[in-house]
């Protein structure tokens, strides 16, 4: 396992936009599997954490977007 480079020694990005993006790729896959379990009886739980999670991945795509210079 690789460790990470500290900021300033060449490392593609800062460690704010890394761990932004961490954080949206875990949203992510939280929303998919959330939606697969709102599939399964009782899964009107899982469909409101879809919703949250969703809202939470908007602002770190906005977050993102301000890491990198676009707006």
């Amino acid at each position: 396992m690789q460790a990470t480079q500290p900021v300033g020694t060449g490392a593609p990005v800062d460690n704010r936009t890394y761990n932004v993006m961490q954080a949206l790729v875990s949203k992510l896959e939280a929303i998919e599997a959330y939606r697969k379990y709102s599939q399964d009886e009782g899964g009107q739980l899982f469909g409101e954490l879809v919703a949250d999670e969703v809202r939470q991945a908007e602002r770190l795509v906005q977050e993102l977007r301000e890491c990198l210079g676009v707006h």
